[in-house]
């Protein structure tokens, strides 16, 4: 069976000297709450982490792969932390409740899942030497905020981001762009309107920016899929020490392995 992948659309508006990147990621986040078994807001703050990781690595000085990591720092909060991973057309990511989490309203922000002040880090790949690794701590209802924030502490670059539904959307100012250019590039994205990102195409959502000469100058697709295989996780098993084994082993005397992308599960015998 042939998996339907979603698409990102690179694109400059030359007439505020800024640039950009958007997804409707509506196969990505139906695959990702099936396998982690979401639904709510939870679900769409996921859809929301998986998709800013994309937009990231797309827009934002480039790289081979991106990691977007949320971490509470309240105990109550009921999740302790989101994470995606993006790389090589692919994404990935995985929720972890906190043990005594407290009831929330469903239909709260980030703030009411994951804590007022909660870490938001990052980890860009270049391919090439370390990889670049930013930690923010930041106040806000909205994911997009924390990225805005990230963005402007941490990479010092201008950026504006839209996440609704299953849509992404960042545009960024390139070198030249002015207070005024900057303007025009935020005064067309406040103007599509809610209606317009959850019922048109892509590329309609697009033409919002036909007064600044927008061009489309790339398009790559993406998936919701992991790296992993029995082989890779039966590894991972046969690299413990016995002892180690012995101890994770269930009556049978095997070892169970379980994905937290994906939920793969391996098993070895620990004897």
């Amino acid at each position: 069976m042939v998996e339907v992948k979603d698409e990102l659309i690179r694109f400059l508006l030359p007439g505020a000297k800024a640039r950009g990147a958007v997804i409707r990621g509506q196969h990505i986040i139906e695959k990702a709450t099936h396998i982690h078994g979401l639904e709510g807001k939870p679900m769409d703050i996921f859809g929301q982490v998986l998709l800013a990781s994309i937009i990231l690595l797309s827009v934002s000085k480039g790289g081979v792969r991106q990691v977007l990591q949320l971490d509470a720092t309240d105990e109550q909060a009921p999740i302790k932390r989101m994470q995606a991973e993006c790389r090589n057309g692919q994404v990935r990511g995985y929720v972890q409740w906190q043990a005594e989490a407290v009831q929330v309203d469903s239909g709260q922000g980030v703030a009411a899942w994951l804590g007022k002040e909660m870490l938001l880090s990052t980890v860009r790949d270049l391919g090439f030497g370390q990889p670049y690794v930013s930690t923010i701590q930041h106040d806000s209802d909205w994911l997009s905020e924390h990225i805005m924030h990230y963005l402007a502490q941490s990479v010092q670059v201008e950026a504006d981001v839209v996440l609704h539904g299953d849509v992404a959307l960042m545009i960024e100012a390139m070198p030249g762009c002015d207070d005024s250019d900057w303007f025009l590039a935020v005064e067309a994205m406040a103007k599509i309107s809610n209606q317009t990102l959850e019922e048109h195409s892509i590329d309609s959502i697009l033409k919002e920016f036909d007064d600044l000469g927008c061009q489309i100058v790339g398009r790559d697709t993406y998936i919701y899929a992991c790296s992993c295989s029995d082989e890779s996780m039966r590894k991972v098993l046969d690299a413990m020490a016995k002892e180690d084994l012995l101890d994770l082993a269930d009556d049978t005397g095997k070892v169970t392995l379980s994905c937290q992308y994906c939920k793969r599960v391996s098993q070895v015998n620990a004897t």
